[in-house]
């Protein structure tokens, strides 16, 4: 077999065009070209820059241009046709400039500076069927930015294209013609249906993206340290509720006011800020919003030097607590107001560690576990590294993205007993352990692990995710219920796990009616969902709806056609040995083969 020699790597593709460029040249030639002249210089290639993407090649009135992530490539198409908007305000509507744009993730074939695919194709069909001003995306683009950004997104269906073998997922977000969002940030996330969800007892906050005010892109980590340093220390207090980063990341460098953004994500309180460091001094302003008053409750500006900046982040906290008048329990105290990263190497790793594992993806993952161990390295007499070091291994082991299933577990692990071996925690090697030591049947164990996360991290949606699982594992429907509500309240933007959780724990506890509709907005959020439409299976073979349930099969054999009830069984933890037999009776009714 002859090798295939061609360099090939993982690319956020966007094809980008003038829409009615030929009638703006016909009009007036060189105008047009002057002013697609100053809208790239001005506008959209220090975008690109800005988003570390590049050109890789123009075709008169078009681009096409290639990004590492997924998230920049979106960020960036949206911000200049947010800043199209704005350019075009004073100009007529005949002679507007409207861009459309077409990204797609795939696979690409790199020949020297040009790159070549099916993936390429398929993101200059997607900007066909954008309308002016507005951006197509991919399905697989789509499944990296759900919650990302606070923009409505059109599923348009799977869509034939022109010389595509296979029909691809289309998603269309729409920013209307004149480069703004048409719809309110609440849409993106629509609420999960009627699963009798309350509004929280405790006052609610959310931490906005605190903006970058350095010019370097390098230095993100900095504000985004800052602002995750801070959600780290609120995640271990019982006394507020704190809405998840999930439901606000889309509001990077949307400059939309905070009682509205706070509005959208049904928080009482917002907190924002601004971080600016020139040499080794840095600079933080930070504002408190009452949404409900709509007015700010406090503010301040610190001028420290970088190392810093953990004072700040606890000073920062503590004017938080004192304003929302929120009355510290136990030793609460102490895990805020006690830095134990003395390093200022370590601080720095902290930091930037933090910033990539906060933001969810595989490819952060891997850059979050490399700055956590070097952080071990550097200062290894506290839990901060061994702690997240864990997480990572498990998210990856969890979500699919570790080359070995069985590596990542192990190395979680490790890093679990350690964590746990330390005589202060913040909660995360217990939860870590936990998770792992239900896989191993060890249920007791297992809950009495969770349940001390949940006192170090009261706030922390993984906590209760994992906890609900654990709970409904061991037979415990009611505390299970309970505690996957409080995830999803927790992080508003509901990723499709943590929704398969609580349809689970639905479906257990004979709930079918509810289960039903929280598996199918989990195939909502994410249509390639196997495990989504097992829950659905059987949820309508358990309700008597059995044709429904044996198309929902027929769909799971098509989408893994490996798929047999004896493997799906021997991953699934149950103490009580008859529930699991249940759920396996129902779903060979349905016709899933043993």
């Amino acid at each position: 077999m002859m090798q295939d020699t061609n360099i090939r790597r993982l690319a956020a593709v966007v094809a980008v065009d003038v829409a009615g460029y030929s009638r703006l040249m016909h009009e007036d030639e060189e105008g047009t070209l002057a002013t697609l002249k100053a809208h790239r210089r001005e506008l959209i290639d220090p975008k690109i820059a800005e988003y570390r993407g590049r050109i890789v090649k123009t075709t008169g009135d078009g681009l096409l241009l290639e990004f590492a992530s997924a998230i920049d490539a979106v960020r960036c198409a949206v911000e200049v046709q947010q800043g199209m908007s704005r350019r075009n305000a004073e100009v007529s509507a005949r002679r507007r400039m409207l861009f459309r744009a077409g990204i797609n993730l795939s696979d690409v074939i790199v020949d020297d500076d040009d790159i070549y695919g099916d993936g390429v194709n398929v993101a200059a069909r997607l900007e066909t069927l954008a309308t002016p001003g507005n951006i197509c995306i991919s399905g697989t683009v789509y499944n990296q930015l759900f919650g990302k950004i606070s923009h409505d997104i059109k599923d348009m269906g799977d869509q034939a294209l022109r010389n595509i073998e296979d029909p691809v997922r289309i998603y269309q977000i729409l920013l209307g013609d004149d480069g703004e969002s048409t719809t309110s940030p609440t849409q993106s996330a629509p609420p999960l249906p009627d699963l009798g969800f309350g509004a929280p007892e405790r006052p609610s906050i959310a931490i906005l993206p605190f903006e970058n005010l350095s010019g370097d892109p390098d230095q993100n980590f900095l504000a985004d340290g800052l602002r995750l340093g801070i959600l780290s220390s609120l995640v271990q207090l019982s006394g507020l509720f704190l809405i998840g980063t999930g439901a606000v990341d889309g509001y990077r460098n949307q400059n939309i006011p905070p009682a509205q953004a706070g509005a959208a994500v049904d928080a009482r309180y917002v907190l924002g800020g601004a971080v600016q460091q020139l040499g080794r001094q840095l600079r933080a302003t930070i504002q408190l919003t009452d949404v409900k008053a709509g007015e700010i409750i406090w503010s301040e500006r610190y001028d420290r030097d970088v190392d810093d900046l953990f004072q700040v982040q606890d000073e920062i906290t503590r004017e938080v607590l004192i304003s929302l008048d929120v009355q510290l329990i136990g030793g609460e105290k102490s895990r805020i107001w006690y830095d134990k990263l003395t390093n200022p190497k370590a601080r720095e790793l902290y930091h930037r560690g933090i910033s990539h594992f906060y933001a969810g993806t595989k490819d952060h993952n891997v850059a979050a576990l490399r700055h956590f161990h070097e952080l071990y390295r550097v200062q290894p007499d506290t839990d901060h590294a061994a702690s997240l070091i864990a997480v990572v291994h498990l998210i990856d082991a969890m979500f699919g993205w570790s080359p070995s299933e069985e590596r990542s577990l192990a190395e979680a692990t490790k890093w679990a007993d350690i964590a746990i071996g330390y005589d202060t925690t913040n909660g995360l090697g217990h939860i870590a352990a936990g998770y792992l030591q239900l896989l191993q049947g060890k249920h007791d164990e297992a809950l009495a692990n969770c349940e001390t996360a949940l006192g170090f991290r009261p706030n922390c949606a993984l906590t209760h995710g994992i906890l609900a699982e654990v709970r409904n594992y061991c037979g415990d429907s009611a505390g299970a219920i309970k505690s996957a509500r409080e995830a999803l309240l927790l992080e508003r933007n509901y990723p499709p796990w943590l929704i398969n959780v609580l349809a689970t724990v639905y479906r257990d506890s004979g709930k079918v009616a509810l289960s039903i509709p929280a598996a199918r907005e989990a195939l909502r959020v994410d249509p390639r969902q196997v495990e989504a439409r097992i829950i659905l299976c059987s949820d309508y073979r358990l309700n008597g709806s059995h044709s429904e349930a044996g198309k929902i099969a027929e769909e799971i054999i098509a989408a893994d056609p490996m798929f047999s009830l004896s493997t799906y069984a021997h991953k699934k933890p149950y103490k009580f040995r008859k529930t699991l037999e249940r759920i396996v009776d129902v779903l060979r009714d349905a016709g899933l083969p043993d």
